[in-house]
C-alpha cells in the first residue's frame, strides 16, 4: 500500500487549515473522489459523466469529538464550505475547492464513543 501525505483540510473561509491543526484536531479520512456527481446511460449503449466532481471522505472509525467538530462545520443538512482534499489526477494530488458539505441522513454505526464507517459528502466542487 503507497503511503500519502495528509494534507486534508475544511474551513469556512478560502484560508484552509489541516485537519490536524484545527481547534480539535480530525483523523484524516480516505478519499473517493468521482470526476461527476452522476453517470446516465445513453441510447448507444455508452455511458456520460454529469454534474459537478464529489469527494466523500470516509472514516472506517471516528471518535465522538471529532465527529461533533465536524458538525460544527455544516449545522444543518448541508452547508457551504471550503476544503483541501486529493481528486484522481494522482495519489499525492490534492487541491483546494469551495464545497457543499453534506451531513449524512442515514443512520449510523455506533461502537461506544466512536462511529464506524463515518461518510461525509462534498458536491458542487469548484476549484480556489
Amino acid at each position: 500500500m503507497t503511503a500519502y501525505p495528509h494534507d486534508y483540510g475544511i474551513s469556512l473561509t478560502s484560508s484552509i487549515p489541516n485537519l490536524h491543526a484545527l481547534a480539535t484536531p480530525i483523523s484524516y479520512p480516505r478519499s473517493l473522489p468521482a470526476p461527476y456527481s452522476d453517470v446516465i446511460n445513453l441510447g448507444d449503449n455508452s455511458t456520460r459523466g454529469i454534474g459537478a466532481p464529489i469527494v466523500i471522505w470516509h472514516w472506517d472509525k471516528i471518535n465522538q469529538t471529532e465527529r461533533d467538530f465536524l458538525r460544527t462545520f455544516c449545522p444543518g443538512a448541508s452547508a457551504a464550505v471550503f476544503i483541501r482534499t486529493r481528486m484522481l489526477e494522482t495519489a499525492d494530488s490534492y487541491a483546494n475547492y469551495s464545497a457543499v458539505m453534506v451531513w449524512p441522513s442515514m443512520r449510523e454505526e455506533r461502537d461506544a464513543t466512536r462511529r464506524l464507517d463515518f461518510d461525509i459528502e462534498f458536491r458542487e466542487l469548484v476549484a480556489v
